[in-house]
């Protein structure tokens, strides 16, 4: 008999399958997330852990198409800007790639960093002061893995 604190060996599998099956997804489908789909994969995110239990993050649904067009013009000013860093083979490659799918999806999740929550006196952030952003890249991990667990949610193809 496995110990209290020991996954079955079947969760644990499914852990390290989850892991190395999680890709950046470039295709989406359009059709609407269920509210409880949503407060699924965001309860995933919030799950977590974080440095002195800071939960540093915030999850902004945009579902507002006009709000995304803004938000899409934005980033491909940045993309365009981005691609002046490379040199010219590389920037045709880097300008090739498809980085995001921000009006093809039905809503997106804006992730946040909130650097002030609980002052500046946090437990375990004192010597490593970007202990914040490693917790809000933890939830984002958290989902993405959730988002891909949703059979088809994510991925058009």
């Amino acid at each position: 008999m496995e110990p209290v604190n020991v996954f079955p060996s079947a969760w644990r599998r499914g852990v390290y399958e989850a892991i190395a099956r999680r890709r950046d997804v470039r295709s989406f489908r359009s059709d609407p997330v269920a509210p409880e789909t949503l407060a699924r994969i965001l309860s995933a995110a919030h799950q977590a852990g974080s440095v002195g239990f800071s939960q540093p993050w915030n999850f902004i649904v945009i579902d507002d198409l006009e709000l995304r067009k803004k938000i899409r013009a934005h980033v491909e000013a940045e993309r365009l800007r981005a691609a002046q860093t490379f040199h010219r083979e590389r920037r045709e490659q880097y300008l090739s790639f498809k980085l995001e799918g921000i009006l093809d999806a039905p809503l997106n999740i804006c992730v946040t960093c909130d650097r002030r929550r609980f002052g500046p006196a946090v437990l375990g952030r004192n010597t490593m002061r970007d202990t914040d952003l490693y917790s809000t890249c933890a939830a984002i991990q958290n989902l993405w893995l959730a988002g891909r667990g949703r059979k088809g949610l994510a991925w058009a193809g």
